[in-house]
């Protein structure tokens, strides 16, 4: 029995070896497939990982384009403004009563236009007086411009500013023609010339 018992546990031995051998090589191979998975797993992450990096990267610079772009304008306007303001601050210096009295008749006539009343009130700056000479000037200018006929008052009341405020005589509307009220007015155009020299 000895001689039967070699034989087949040799086969046994041998099938079993041969099994181990296939089960090894086919544990490899799917190793092998894992490894390979992984790595490519890993490279998909890397490469990934590295196109969020270089979006933030050019986000950041996007952000930092920006924000240089803002603060030019923002420098800019400072600067408009500031030479706005010293436009302004220069030409209320230079503005006085000799100035602006020989435009007086034509600010009254521009206002009464505007107010569009048959009669109206002239408040006036007691630094630069309205005369009954001027309001005679600005009806005539009325008549002259729109051929209407118009009766304009002095008012009893002064203004701070130099200028005039025509109001009706109910005092409901009014038309403001101050220095300071008629520079506003001009904002814009003294603020597009400014731009326009810096």
């Amino acid at each position: 029995m000895k001689s039967t018992e070699t034989p087949l546990l040799e086969g046994i031995l041998k099938e079993a070896a041969q099994s181990a051998k296939d089960h090894l090589e086919d544990a490899r191979a799917q190793a092998m497939k894992i490894r390979e998975r992984a790595e490519s797993r890993a490279e998909e992450e890397v490469a990934s990982q590295r196109r969020a990096t270089d979006e933030k990267v050019k986000q950041i610079r996007l952000r930092l384009a920006t924000n240089k772009a803002s603060a030019k304008r923002k420098a800019a306007l400072r600067q408009v403004d500031d030479s706005y303001q010293r436009v302004m601050d220069a030409v209320l210096v230079a503005l006085d009563c000799a100035t602006l009295k020989p435009h007086l008749p034509y600010w009254i006539a521009e206002a009464a236009i505007g107010l569009d009343r048959n009669e109206a009130k002239v408040a006036y700056s007691r630094l630069c007086p309205v005369t009954e000479e001027d309001l005679k000037k600005a009806e005539a200018l009325v008549l002259k411009a729109t051929g209407a006929k118009i009766r304009l008052h002095l008012e009893e009341k002064y203004i701070r500013g130099l200028g005039v405020v025509l109001s009706s005589l109910d005092g409901s509307t009014s038309f403001n023609n101050q220095v300071d009220i008629r520079l506003r007015r001009f904002e814009r155009l003294i603020r597009s010339m400014i731009q326009e020299r810096a």
